[in-house]
């Protein structure tokens, strides 16, 4: 069985351009449901010629997979909530003079003016649906909290540029966008934009980030205590949304895409040289986050 799936899952990787970290979840998942679960997986992205369709009450995938507008209106709140709490947060961090720490504030300054383009992308798709964003949660806001509070810069940067960017931004953010472009191309394209983005700043901070966790300026202990905190937290947001995903018959696919998104930091640190059992760490954010 074990070289059946690699048979077809290296492919698939591949083609996709799927990190090859993903595989061993990617085969969890396929066990489940060895016979439909790849044709399942790939309907949502490999559409052909078909492009869905968006009604007063739902959104229909090209795969058939149907979305009610509520929830469809509140996953993109979520985004939205999220950088516009990015903005807050990048501004208050910028706001006071720092000359220790100059490039640091410089850097959040600068990603004010990224996140606000990326806050009207999200925006401009939330008019397209024809709805406002949905107030938060208490759940999303406590990740967002968490991370405001944060006094130490090396954090400030790998929260901002690592954990949230790797969980929300590229895990979820990019799927949302290839699953729902073939329905409402005109609004995904700036939504796209957004989230592609990759300008000279967020580079830098991103590999800024990374120097911190490769060169200890942080603690190990210390980093993974930080990020089981974040990371349970998000799994708990995740977890509440669950239900959207369980009334389109997809469960299984966003648990497979919850546990890529919450190991993706950790995997971020892994290969940077930080001592971190990661099978174990997801269970105990797994558990917390219950």
């Amino acid at each position: 069985m074990a070289d059946v799936i690699s048979g077809v899952v290296d492919p698939l990787l591949k083609k996709y351009g799927v990190p090859i970290w993903v595989k061993p979840y990617l085969n969890e998942y396929i066990r489940s449901d060895p016979i439909n679960a790849i044709k399942r997986a790939t309907s949502f992205v490999d559409v052909k010629r078909k492009k869905g369709q968006v009604t007063n009450n739902s959104v229909v995938l090209p795969n058939n997979t149907v979305f009610k507008i509520e929830s469809v209106v509140d996953i993109v709140s979520l985004f939205f909530y999220g950088e516009e709490r990015s903005v807050q947060i990048a501004e208050k961090w910028s706001s006071k003079p720092d000359y220790l720490n100059k490039e640091y504030v410089k850097h959040f300054s600068e990603m004010v003016e990224i996140e606000k383009r990326h806050l009207r992308a999200i925006k401009n798709l939330l008019e397209g649906l024809g709805h406002k964003p949905v107030p938060p949660s208490e759940t999303v806001k406590g990740v967002f909290d968490y991370i405001e509070n944060l006094q130490d810069w090396n954090e400030r940067l790998v929260a901002m540029n690592i954990i949230i960017k790797s969980t929300y931004g590229t895990a979820f953010g990019m799927m949302f966008y290839k699953v729902f472009y073939f329905v409402m191309p005109e609004y995904m394209r700036s939504f796209g934009k957004a989230f592609n983005y990759q300008g000279e700043e967020i580079e830098w901070g991103f590999e800024e980030a990374k120097r911190i966790i490769s060169e200890k300026l942080i603690d190990d202990g210390r980093l993974i205590e930080m990020t089981e905190i974040i990371l349970t937290l998000i799994s708990k947001t995740i977890n509440s949304e669950m239900s959207f995903a369980e009334e389109a018959g997809i469960i299984k696919e966003a648990g497979l895409l919850k546990k890529v998104a919450l190991a993706y930091p950790l995997h971020i640190y892994s290969n940077l040289g930080v001592d971190i059992d990661i099978d174990k760490e997801l269970s105990k954010i797994y558990k917390d986050s219950e």
